[in-house]
C-alpha cells in the first residue's frame, strides 16, 4: 500500500496527472469539431504541461536550493520533456512556435520576477487568470491553423468549412472554456488557502471561501446557459456529457472545503476532464 501511495504521489507531483488531464480536456473540447487530431500535437501539449507546471511548482525551490520530494526524477523528466517539446516545435510550423511561446511566457513571468523582487504573483487573482489564458491558448489557438487549413469544423451533425457564423460559435466556445477553466481551478485555490502567502491575494483570500464557491458554481451555471442559448436543449452526445460533467464540476467546487485530503483536488477534481472524455467516447 505504501508503495502504491509513493507511486501515486510521484505521478501527481511530476505533473504527469495534470498533463494527462489537460490532454483529455483538449480532446473533449475538440471532440465534435475535429475529424482527426495530430498525435505530435498531443505529445507536444503533454510535454508542455509537464514543463510549465514543474517550472511553476519547483523553479523557486531550485533557485533557493531547497529540497523537494522526487527532486532528481522531476528535474530529469522536465529536461526530457523539454527536449521532446523543442524537437516537436522545430518540426512544426511558426504558428505552433508562437502559440507555445506565448503560453510559456505566462508560466515564466509568474514563476520569475519581471523586475527585481517583483513578479506576477503579486497581482491579485493573477494565478487564476494566467492559468485560464494559458489553457485557452493551447486548447483553442494552438490547433487553429489546423482548423482552418486541414480540417472541417462541425457543430452537431452539420459539417462544413469555416464560415463567419461558425467563427462566432468558436469564439463563444473559447469564452465558455475560459469560464470553465476558472471554475475548475477554484477547488485548488481553496485547497491552497492554508499555504498561500497573503501577498498572493488569491480569490479565497480576497472574498472568502463561501463567496469563492458561489462564484465557481455561478460560472458553471453560466456555461450551461450559454450552451443552451447556442444549441437549445440538444440531446447529442456532447450535450448529454456536458449536462453530466458541468454539474459534477459545480458539486466538486461546493465540497472543496469539506474534503481536506490533497488527493481530492490533485487527483479526483483534476481528473474530471478524463471523465468528460470517457463519457464522450462511451456515448459515441
Amino acid at each position: 500500500m505504501k508503495g502504491f501511495q509513493t507511486l501515486l504521489d510521484f505521478y501527481i507531483r511530476s505533473s504527469f496527472h495534470v498533463a494527462f488531464c489537460f490532454v483529455a480536456l483538449f480532446l473533449a473540447f475538440h471532440f465534435r469539431n475535429f475529424i482527426k487530431l495530430d498525435d505530435a500535437m498531443l505529445l507536444l501539449i503533454f510535454c508542455g504541461v509537464v514543463i510549465g507546471y514543474n517550472i511553476i511548482k519547483y523553479a523557486a525551490l531550485l533557485l533557493e536550493r531547497k529540497y523537494f520530494r522526487f527532486k532528481t526524477a522531476i528535474i530529469t523528466i522536465t529536461a526530457i520533456a523539454s527536449g521532446i517539446a523543442a524537437y516537436l516545435i522545430i518540426s512544426d510550423s511558426l504558428w505552433t512556435a508562437v502559440m507555445v511561446f506565448i503560453a510559456s511566457a505566462f508560466s515564466v513571468f509568474y514563476a520569475f520576477p519581471l523586475i527585481r523582487h517583483h513578479n506576477l504573483r503579486q497581482v491579485p487573482i493573477i494565478k487564476l487568470v494566467l492559468v485560464a489564458i494559458s489553457w485557452v491558448i493551447i486548447i483553442c489557438f494552438l490547433p487553429l491553423k489546423s482548423v482552418y487549413v486541414n480540417f472541417e469544423y462541425s457543430y452537431d451533425s452539420l459539417a462544413s468549412p469555416i464560415t463567419d457564423s461558425v467563427k462566432w460559435l468558436y469564439g463563444l466556445d473559447i469564452v465558455q472554456l475560459f469560464l470553465l477553466i476558472i471554475a475548475l481551478c477554484i477547488p485548488f485555490e481553496i485547497r491552497d488557502l492554508q499555504y498561500d502567502s497573503p501577498q498572493l491575494k488569491t480569490l479565497p483570500q480576497l472574498i472568502g471561501i463561501h463567496r469563492t464557491k458561489l462564484l465557481g458554481v455561478s460560472l458553471c451555471i453560466i456555461y450551461l446557459v450559454m450552451e443552451i442559448i447556442q444549441f437549445g436543449f440538444a440531446t447529442n452526445i456532447w450535450a448529454v456529457s456536458t449536462y453530466i460533467v458541468v454539474p459534477i464540476i459545480a458539486v466538486s467546487i461546493w465540497f472543496s472545503d469539506v474534503f481536506k485530503s490533497d488527493y481530492y483536488t490533485s487527483f479526483f477534481v483534476e481528473a474530471i476532464p478524463v471523465l468528460w472524455l470517457g463519457l464522450l467516447l462511451l456515448l459515441n
